[in-house]
């Protein structure tokens, strides 16, 4: 009965599900001003050191997403289980639609550099590109179409993200305790903006948080030592976006 109960309260918020989405953890978010889209956005990070071996799957990244929240534009920095890669990838709510650039493979201590750009009214899309400074600036890249809504307009992409995502045993996170995301520069409009973050989680597991150091650094820490989380958080991931690459959803 246990079971049947968490399969029919998970159908019914997979139904609701948009961003911020079961499965995230801690995130900054900040927003343009009214009536502007992001026509730029970028960070970089350092790859975290290399956690223990595991059938974990988790990742830092920033993003930026519609205003209705359901169409999200990412640089990703996913762990696999017992390596870390990078790509772009674009998640779209409704209809169902994800899309992954090239996987590229990275080490602990690289330094990545993720970027989004508004390719212009007349085009209608964004260029987005992650790209691996350390290793002689390797990249992987992809350009994405924006979505019209259902009255044929463009949707409007105005909410920035900073995002650590997938719930894991507390252990299975890397051992450092924590991602930092610099020089983050934001333009609404092709004018720079200082944004004003905020921050929030969604699933409340090992003291996963983000903290604001100042408009172009954010900060998310974890404790590897906390409780573990409950299968019915852990089950939550499956709501959450699905990257063509994760291999839990992984066609063989």
């Amino acid at each position: 009965m246990r079971c049947l109960l968490l399969l029919s309260a998970l159908a019914v918020a997979l139904v609701s599900a948009q961003d911020p989405a079961p499965g995230w953890l801690g995130y900054a978010t900040a927003s343009c001003p009214p009536g502007t889209k992001i026509t730029h956005y970028e960070g970089k990070w350092k790859v975290g050191q290399n956690p223990q071996p595991s059938g974990a799957f988790f990742s830092p990244w920033i993003g930026m997403d519609t205003s209705d929240n359901l169409n999200l534009l990412q640089p990703v920095n996913p762990w696999f289980g017992d390596s870390w890669s990078f790509y772009t990838e674009y998640y779209q709510w409704s209809p169902s639609n994800n899309q992954d650039s090239n996987q590229r493979s990275c080490n602990a201590g690289d330094l990545l550099h993720g970027q989004v750009t508004y390719n212009g009214d007349s085009k209608q899309s964004y260029n987005l590109i992650q790209t691996d400074v350390t290793q002689s600036s390797k990249s992987s890249s992809m350009t994405i179409p924006v979505q019209q809504d259902n009255n044929g307009n463009y949707k409007n992409f105005s909410i920035l993200y900073v995002v650590y995502e997938k719930v894991a045993d507390c252990g299975d996170y890397p051992p450092d305790g924590q991602v930092v995301f610099q020089d983050l520069i934001v333009e609404c409009d092709n004018k720079r903006i200082t944004p004003a973050w905020t921050t929030g989680y969604v699933e409340d597991v090992c003291n996963n948080r983000a903290h604001v150091v100042s408009p172009s650094e954010i900060k998310i820490t974890w404790d590897t030592s906390f409780k573990n989380p409950t299968k019915e958080q852990k089950a939550r991931n499956l709501l959450g976006r699905r990257s063509a690459f994760d291999p839990r959803y992984r066609k063989h």
